[in-house]
């Protein structure tokens, strides 16, 4: 019996999941309510391997064929203060999000099956809503951290500043014509003041003006890392890409793809 895989979150994790089926040669359906606060979209697309570190080495490594494969993978330098340049990889957010989902939330799942608007779906589902997965699996520990992005018009050249350990704000060009900014925020209690205060970080940059677009949302952070997990003979569940969605969620669309399922 041909089966399809059905997926729950439309942001990278989701997305990837579903490129790298259709890749496969797997039909692949993806649902996104379209809920408020989903981080996929402020995401800056940047990464390196130091980023990742000895501890995500490996994910760093798999995914790393796929993401070329799926999008192929670009380099953008951005500046130091000292004009010094640093090198990172780039996948634009824009190319990798489902372009079309089915605006439809999901409301309960089982193993091998999804319902939507009362309507039961079968397949392989994998469940990657980021902060909302916790609706889908009993017990699980996931935090929602927030923060901002922000896009102004024009295109400026690439910046970086170091702004706390483990914390850069940076600017560049991440889609044609406007310039995106992020400072690395990720917050539970989410106030005006962060956007105040990521404001005037993107103001000593020297981004200054009126934005055309702010990108907030929360990143899901699980206990001891980003998660994968087996709920059933043919439902998984994945989330926690914290601040390396793009890495994740490449390197669990293939664990899925090719270890789980297996077509």
């Amino acid at each position: 019996m041909t089966s399809k895989l059905l997926i729950v979150g439309g942001g990278l994790f989701g997305s990837q999941a579903a490129t790298y089926a259709r890749a496969r040669g797997i039909e692949a359906t993806v649902f996104d309510a379209g809920l408020p606060g989903a981080a996929s979209p402020a995401a800056a697309g940047l990464f390196k391997e130091a980023w990742a570190g000895r501890r995500f080495h490996e994910p760093f490594r798999q995914a790393l064929p796929v993401l070329d494969q799926l999008y192929g993978i670009r380099k953008v330098q951005l500046r130091h203060d000292d004009d010094t340049a640093e090198e990172f990889l780039f996948v634009p957010p824009g190319t990798i999000l489902a372009a079309n989902p089915v605006r439809r939330r999901v409301t309960a799942i089982g193993d091998g099956w999804l319902e939507v608007d009362g309507q039961r779906h079968e397949g392989w589902v994998y469940v990657a809503a980021g902060v909302w997965c916790g609706a889908f699996s009993a017990g699980l520990q996931i935090t929602g951290k927030a923060g901002a992005s922000y896009v102004f018009p024009g295109e400026r050249r690439g910046r970086i500043r170091s702004i706390a350990r483990g914390r850069q704000a940076l600017a560049f060009v991440r889609d044609a014509e406007t310039t995106f900014f992020s400072d690395g925020t990720a917050e539970v209690d989410y106030a005006d003041a962060h956007d105040q205060q990521t404001l005037a970080h993107a103001e000593s940059l020297g981004l200054t003006g009126v934005p055309v677009q702010r990108l907030w949302g929360r990143r899901p952070y699980t206990r001891g890392g980003p998660l994968f997990r087996r709920l059933g003979e043919r439902t998984w569940l994945a989330t926690g890409g914290r601040k390396m969605g793009t890495i994740f969620g490449a390197a669990f669309a293939r664990r899925l793809i090719d270890d789980e399922i297996r077509p």
